[in-house]
């Protein structure tokens, strides 16, 4: 089975219209961009997190007309002509662990912590595939790091996932965008590393006829780029990642563990991050060129969707959306119809699984852990803009477990002073209990004053979630601040479409007026008085006192 990407530019960030995985037990049919017919047999939804982070191996890709992928080409190696003639060109690079290459952008530790708080250092085992034909040696001039498969295996000993293996698939990608003249060489561009994507995946090993992914274009017979390779089993367990004769399957995180991923990248990295985590604790420190970054954090659980409907059970609001003339990325089904897949984050993943939920009782197919976490770059908001673009660092994080999510960062509503986050995801778990929310927002202090005019004092915060119809929903909520950062945290709210509102707030100093200068003690106190004197005067046999500071006798007396 062949897997084909739609890929669209915008903000400088790589969206995802269309990703099909393969399957061992069944062979379908994928296009990218494709009408739908409203006499197709039966209509389903594809949503999973986190499945395409190591589905294509290391390339490049011309990308010189992004309205018609089936023009795109995969080049050889980067010195291929097809992309030195490419005016537009998008490199997928995974880093390798700095046990393989330490010099410009790597994976250097892996960790757990227990319940107790003690951290289990994590051992780099081996790159995943092994061995490959895409791996390469480091290119300094272009700031890339050698290529040693898609990712790599790390095993954290006596952390023990659902599989009884206590290995884990961890993979960084980095999806970079080039923009050069026509007949200038790749290898004269340089790159960064603003649009990564990284996760760790509890896995198992299972042994059968698998093979590596391998890069195609229509020049292989797809419509469009992008790879192919078995990466499902039998059982119809997805593969995190495949290598020859292996397919290292997805398990749960076992219970009780924090994890972390410390990147080294020769870039620094400014902007935000959307996570699959819970709890994050974040730090950065110079390295090199750019910067090194640690995440800490719990997995959280979130729903898949995986289902068709007949034709018959297809909701009306669905067909209002489905059967117009816009491109859905599908795959098909045994009876002939169609699935239709999006990027998570795509504003119409969120209106299409809202309108499908109804016919499948509002319920997830799957609950999966994840723990992953990648940029958000396709957002153009200036209150938040202005205050977190070319700082060199990152600005903030927001996190959740819904399965569908606003594009970028929380929204700046001036009115009510609010950071708003849209959320979307079934009512209900796979088991039937009602599924409830998660929600961090791990931000800048000096991104968040920034935003709100607001001084070095403390900052409190507000968290409310509301649903669609204006009703609150409950949550507890948590906020402090540490180390320049703001932590604000919801858990507990249900879905399915709740917004959450973030208000934050500053004591206003007071200012105490300067007091009116007071007269100097001269001036306010009354001159002294003089001694007052007393004087007899006399008139005849009559006598008088008369007293005073300055006495004298009435006319007719005299002082005696």
């Amino acid at each position: 089975m062949e897997l084909y990407v739609k890929s669209v530019r915008k903000y400088g960030a790589t969206l995802i219209a269309a990703l099909l995985l393969g399957s061992a037990v069944q062979a379908t049919v994928a296009q990218a961009g494709a009408k739908i017919p409203s006499t197709t047999p039966s209509l389903g939804l594809i949503l999973e997190e986190n499945f395409d982070i190591a589905a294509m191996p290391d390339v490049a890709i011309t990308m010189n007309d992004q309205a018609d992928t089936s023009k795109s080409l995969v080049c050889s190696s980067i010195d291929d002509k097809l992309c030195d003639e490419a005016i537009r060109v998008m490199i997928i690079q995974h880093l390798p662990a700095c046990a393989e290459d330490p010099t410009i952008a790597c994976i250097s530790e892996v960790w757990a912590i227990d319940n107790s708080g003690k951290k289990i250092d994590g051992t780099y085992v081996s790159s995943i595939p092994n061995k490959s034909n895409y791996d390469r040696g480091p290119i300094p001039s272009m700031n890339l790091p050698a290529v040693r498969g898609v990712g790599a295996l790390w095993n954290i000993p006596g952390v023990t996932n659902s599989g009884g293996e206590d290995n884990y698939f961890v993979s960084v990608k980095d999806n970079i965008w080039l923009e050069k003249a026509s007949g200038v060489s790749l290898r004269t561009q340089k790159v960064d590393y603003g649009n990564i994507s990284a996760a760790i995946t509890p896995v198992q090993k299972v042994t059968g006829d698998y093979r590596a992914n391998r890069a195609t274009d229509k020049r292989d017979g797809g419509p469009a780029w992008g790879s192919n390779g078995l990466s499902s089993t039998p059982a119809k367990e997805r593969c995190a990642v495949v290598d020859t004769g292996i397919c290292e399957v997805t398990r749960d995180f076992p219970k009780g563990y924090r994890f972390g991923l410390t990147l080294k990248l020769g870039s620094k990295v400014s902007g935000w991050f959307h996570g699959r985590i819970a709890l994050p604790v974040i730090s950065t420190k110079t390295w090199s060129n750019g910067i090194e970054l640690a995440v800490e954090a719990e997995p959280v659980t979130i729903s898949t969707l995986n289902f068709s409907v007949p034709n018959a059970q297809i909701p009306e609001a669905v067909r209002k959306i489905i059967f117009t003339d816009k491109e859905f990325g599908v795959a098909g089904t045994p009876d002939g119809g169609q699935q239709t897949m999006g990027g998570l984050a795509d504003a119409d993943s969120m209106e299409l699984m809202n309108a499908f939920l109804p016919a499948v009782g509002d319920k997830a197919t799957k609950t999966t852990g994840y723990w992953s976490y990648s940029a958000l770059n396709a957002w153009n908001q200036p209150a938040i803009q202005k205050c977190s673009d070319g700082t060199g660092d990152l600005a903030g994080v927001v996190t959740t477990n819904a399965l569908t999510y606003s594009s970028g960062p929380p929204t700046y509503n001036k009115d009510s002073g609010s950071l708003e986050y849209k959320v979307a995801s079934p009512h209900f778990e796979a088991s039937g209990a009602v599924a409830t929310g998660s929600y961090d927002l791990v931000l800048k202090s000096d991104v968040a004053r920034c935003i709100y005019g607001f001084s070095k004092a403390p900052i409190q915060a507000e968290i409310s979630i509301s649903s669609p119809d204006g009703e609150k929903k409950i949550a507890t909520t948590v906020v402090n601040e540490k180390n320049g950062w703001l932590y604000l945290s919801a858990k507990g709210f249900t879905f399915s479409s709740p917004t959450i509102n973030v208000k934050l707030t500053q004591e206003k100093i007071v200012v105490v007026p300067t007091p009116t200068p007071t007269p100097s003690a001269a001036a306010s106190v009354a001159p002294i008085a003089k001694k007052s004197v007393t004087i007899t005067c006399v008139k005849g046999k009559t006598t008088k006192q008369v007293s005073g500071s300055n006495p004298k006798c009435p006319i007719g007396y005299k002082k005696k």
